[in-house]
């Protein structure tokens, strides 16, 4: 096989998503005669740039002489700049597009694809500017998928300021492009749009979008370097399976994101949906079950390693436990925050997300209720309402303005969360709200603590000593006089007796 049978093997590979093959096609590229070497070198770097943008610079440092023409000058210093942008390094990206821009005239479309990493990297800064002139001057390059490109940047632009249905009309024409002109798209980026317009429609309840994402989704041929994206795909379309009134399906698909999770911490991700769906279904003893094998799953993961959007998986862990086990609720929020999103990988939407923030509040507040520290709760509450009501996210809008309920008994936040969850009107979520809010706690007629409902249930689906005292965080000796005294509060003498009275007060 020649050389340029190699280069044009490892382009087609790059584009579709197989970067490990793409660099295997490529062993020994600086070797090459020119210009094969100098254009081996650039496509295993950008097939380096999808997994640590830190390899790539360094791979072009190596072989930094091979760059001689001015063809291969201005795809090293685009090369160059797209990987310090993405390592967080803005002021060396835009000096090597700076160094490019003499160049640009030797590659077709060379001004267009200059001015699309421009503007995507003011977009990694924070800077939000769908107008810019450099958008409309990569709108007009002739190659669709590089048009396809700049549309999802605009899109996450368009987000970053609030236009969320400007956001989702940018997506829905990008993935429009790439069905028609897929031989020219690149597969991560039209992987990044259908995450990108799945969320955005399943937050917006655009069933239309949503609809249209979803078969974009099918038309992908997803591989295994994908996997994240793929699986954040999918637990997407669980939770719009949901929130339109499908939870059998939204439990299907969630479990099938949990068989392609990537790695624990996005398995941490699929526990915690299944158990949060299962108790807006008013399942609590699955949800418990769920809830442990997520705990059991996050004791086990290095968050301090965790560097793209599986940690956001810790606030809502928080938010889940905060009635039962406050001390680990607050640990989960503490470690969130001490992490924060500064090692954020720059080019994913999630970095420059204001929602994230909303997460975080909310669980703050979950936490600070269970502490009864009402004033800090309710203030929390009300930040993350202000987030979600802002941004149309009316599920999330709807939990927050619960919660405000809860702290405040003001009859306004009952309202207000039951005119978000009209959005979802054949939802197991408006139940829920309908249960929170018109029948709190009858099951249990307030006999309980939210520690000890988490107790009974645990005790009632057979679990054993040893396993209460792991899920709990308590030592065997607390865990026995737990179970005494809740029996002794019920009056009942046995796990037997327990599941009777539960079964009698309807509550499994």
């Amino acid at each position: 096989m020649s050389e340029q049978q190699h280069l044009d093997d490892a382009r087609e590979l790059l584009r579709t998503g197989w970067y490990v093959k793409a660099i295997a096609r490529l062993e020994g590229c600086e070797d090459w005669p020119s210009p094969h070497d100098a254009e081996g070198a650039i496509v295993r770097a950008e097939a380096l740039l999808r997994a640590d943008p830190v390899d790539a610079l360094e791979s072009l440092a190596r072989v930094s002489d091979l760059f001689t023409t001015p063809e291969s000058r201005f795809a090293y210093y685009v090369t160059s700049g797209r990987a310090h942008a993405n390592s967080r390094n803005f002021a060396a990206a835009r000096e090597m597009f700076a160094l490019a821009e003499p160049f640009a005239h030797t590659r077709p479309h060379g001004d267009a694809e200059l001015a699309h990493h421009r503007a995507r990297l003011k977009y990694l800064e924070g800077i939000f500017e769908p107008e810019d002139p450099d958008i409309a001057l990569a709108l007009s390059n002739g190659d669709a998928g590089a048009r396809v490109n700049t549309l999802v940047v605009r899109a996450w632009m368009h987000a970053g300021l609030g236009r969320y249905d400007e956001q989702i009309a940018d997506l829905r024409h990008a993935l429009a492009l790439a069905r028609d002109h897929g031989a020219t798209c690149d597969v991560y980026t039209v992987a990044r749009g259908i995450y990108s317009l799945l969320r955005a429609a399943c937050e917006l309840g655009d069933a239309e979008a949503s609809d249209e994402a979803q078969a974009a989704y099918d038309r992908l041929e997803w591989t295994p370097e994908l996997a994240d994206m793929q699986f954040q795909c999918v637990r997407t379309h669980a939770w719009d399976a949901f929130l339109r009134g499908d939870s059998a399906r939204a439990q299907w698909l969630f479990r099938d994101s949990k068989a392609m999770a990537p790695n624990d911490a996005w398995r941490v991700w699929a526990h915690v949906d299944r158990a949060y769906v299962a108790r807006m279904n008013g399942n609590e003893a699955w949800a418990i079950e769920e809830l442990a094998q997520a705990e059991e799953l996050a004791r086990g993961v290095v968050w301090s390693q965790t560097v793209d959007e599986e940690r956001i998986v810790l606030v809502t862990l928080a938010a889940l436990l905060a009635s039962s086990d406050r001390a680990r609720a607050q640990r989960y929020v503490s470690t969130y925050v001490r992490l924060g999103t500064q090692n954020l990988d720059p080019s994913l939407a999630i970095a420059h997300d204001p929602r994230v923030e909303g997460f975080q509040q909310y669980a703050l507040g979950r936490v600070h209720q269970v502490l009864a520290n009402d004033e800090a709760a309710s203030a929390a509450y009300e930040a993350a309402y202000a987030i979600f009501s802002r941004a149309q996210h009316h599920f999330r809008a709807a939990l927050a303005a619960l919660g405000l309920s809860d702290v405040t008994g003001s009859a306004d936040w009952i309202e207000r969360a039951r005119d978000h969850a009209a959005h979802y009107p054949n939802s197991a979520f408006n139940a829920y709200l309908s249960r929170s809010i018109e029948r709190p706690d009858a099951a249990w007629n307030g006999a309980l603590t939210p520690f000890q409902r988490q107790l009974a249930l645990a005790l009632c689906s057979g679990l054993e000593m040893p396993v209460l005292s792991q899920r709990f965080s308590r030592s065997e000796s607390t865990m026995r006089r737990e179970v005494r005294a809740l029996y002794d509060h019920l009056s009942v003498a046995s796990r037997r007796q327990l599941r009777e009275l539960l079964e009698a007060k309807g509550a499994i």
